[in-house]
């Protein structure tokens, strides 16, 4: 399969300097979206992933009502959005990390959403979030 990217390397040429990047497996990349980027096809048995985090003010109305956002920082304002709850840390199965003491009391939180954080089955969560994903990445392949 052919690697993802809109412009070839005669086409970021023409933009600026072309600098290659070379990475390992784990390795992260963090750049600004509108930075014109592409990579070669993932010859692994293994998913590609990626992540595209997106900062807007929380006056801007979001038009799928599916995609999930976090609230960061500031108010909510009623009737625009519905903000996430933040995951809960969960000590002895999440990484620990600084702060993770008091992230729970901290986290932002939505009624709608402790229900599921609340959950102890973690072994079942697990398995359930497999199957979304094998559900998902057989729905990306049938699109290639």
């Amino acid at each position: 399969t052919a690697g993802m990217g809109t412009h070839d390397d005669v086409d970021a040429r023409k933009l600026g300097e072309l600098v290659h990047l070379e990475m390992n497996p784990g390795d992260l990349s963090i750049h600004h979206p509108n930075l014109v980027h592409c990579s070669d096809a993932n010859t692994s048995s293994r998913r590609r992933c990626s992540l595209s985090i997106r900062y807007v003010s929380t006056d801007t109305y979001c038009f799928d009502d599916d995609q999930p956002l976090l609230l960061l920082r500031g108010e909510a304002v009623p009737g625009i959005n519905w903000y996430r709850s933040w995951p809960k840390y969960r000590p002895g199965y999440d990484m620990a990390f600084e702060g993770s003491g008091q992230w729970n009391e901290k986290r932002y939180k939505d009624v709608k959403d402790e229900e599921y954080f609340a959950r102890t089955d973690f072994k079942q969560m697990e398995t359930e979030i497999r199957a979304e994903l094998d559900v998902m990445m057989l729905e990306l392949k049938d699109k290639q």
